[in-house]
Order: C-alpha cells, then structure tokens, then sequence
C-alpha cells in the first residue's frame, strides 16, 4: 500500500489489476462511511485481469489518517482528496465506483472535473432528505471521529437537480432494492437529473451491497465500462 499525502491528509491507496492506466482506462473505487477499501475486495477480484483499479481509504478512514491530528472531515474534502491522488498518479480519465458515501463523493467529483468519464453510486444520497427515518434513528457510538462522520452523514452533502443537471459522465445509480438507508424515489430522482443517468435496483439486496451482491457488481463494471 502507498501513502499520498495532500495538506495535512495522508491517504493510503493502492493499485491492483492491469498497470497500464494510460491505455486503459482505471477504476477509482470509494468505500462508504467508517469503512475501508477491502469493502470492494470481492467484487473486484473478478476483474483484476482485465480492468485497472485506485483503492484509496478515505480521510482519516481506514489507514488514512490526520498528520497534525486536525482536518476538515467533509464529502467535499474527500472528493478534493481522491481527484488529488488521480492527479498525482497521472490519469487523466477514469471511472468511479462509489459505495455510499463514496457515491456521494463520485457524483461531486463528476460535478467538478472533466476527468471522469463512467461513474456508479450505490446507496448514495444528494442531501439528507434522501435518508430513510430509520437510517436518522439508528444509533452510532464511538470515538470523536466517528462522531464527526455521522454528523457529516446527517448534514450533508446539498447537492441540487441543477447541479447534477452539469454532469456530463455517464452515470448507473444503484440502490438495493431493499435498502433501508436510502429512500428510493430520491435515488430514482438522482438518476433521472443526470442527462445520462441510469437507475439500477439489485433485487434482494439491502444497503451492503459489495458485501451481500459483489458478483451483480462485477458484471455491471465488465458490462459497461
């Protein structure tokens, strides 16, 4: 695993499947909220020889951490974190698989840079209004930090139709069909905002779904990117 370290962040990430990411386009793959990049480790096993992939933990996630034990913890900073590290390794156009809060991050990625040409979102979100009442309700105990990530989680991100209306990235938006987290008819509205976007829903599957569905993953990825 490799450390890029950008402000007072640094980000673990590693490199896995075809090496060539100049000639093939790579995958950045972003893990969901207090998780790490292992979260993806079925799904892509499939694909390692034919696709190239970015694993990278999150700030202050995972095996990324604080460098002055501060830090803004935001879906904007990480977004900011992960084109960062594509910079530094020299791509120049990739594709993203964002689960949960990594989808959110996707989508502001999209919205930001040229650069990404195909992204998926599975169990994203564009406010809080698109979280179920159970998913406010649940309880989280823990130190500071996952503190810090569940009230992110709650007040944030605020990203409008008029916005998403900008994204010129083909887009597949996931949700399980028995996601208890994110309302449905938000991540439909999702879909239907972006000019190229496309709603996908994984029948019998919850919130989880690299976890619980990574084969349905993997053939998405080897079907359209």
């Amino acid at each position: 695993m490799a450390e890029f370290i950008h402000g007072n962040q640094s980000i673990h990430y590693e490199l896995a499947g075809v090496r060539e990411f100049r000639l093939r386009t790579p995958v950045l793959l972003l893990h969901g909220n207090g998780e790490d990049m292992h979260i993806f480790d079925n799904m892509i096993a499939p694909l390692l020889g034919a696709k190239g992939f970015v694993l990278m933990d999150s700030r202050m996630q995972g095996e990324s951490f604080s460098l002055d034990g501060g830090g803004e913890i935001s879906y904007s900073a990480m977004a900011d974190d992960a084109a960062a590290l594509m910079d530094e390794l020299g791509i120049n156009e990739y594709d993203i698989v964002g689960y949960s809060d990594g989808g959110i991050i996707a989508l502001l990625m999209a919205m930001k840079s040229f650069k990404v040409r195909r992204f998926f979102t599975i169990g994203a979100n564009t406010d809080p209004s698109g979280l179920t009442a159970k998913a406010v309700r649940a309880n989280h105990k823990g130190d500071e930090r996952t503190a810090a990530l569940l009230s992110m989680m709650l007040n944030e991100p605020h990203i409008t139709s008029h916005q998403l209306a900008g994204i010129i990235a083909e887009a597949t938006i996931i949700l399980g069909k028995k996601d208890t987290v994110i309302d449905r008819k938000h991540s439909e509205r999702i879909a239907d905002a972006i000019p190229h976007g496309t709603h996908v829903l994984i029948e019998g599957a919850g919130h989880d779904v690299p976890v619980t569905h990574p084969g349905v993953l993997s053939d998405l990825v080897r079907t359209l990117l």
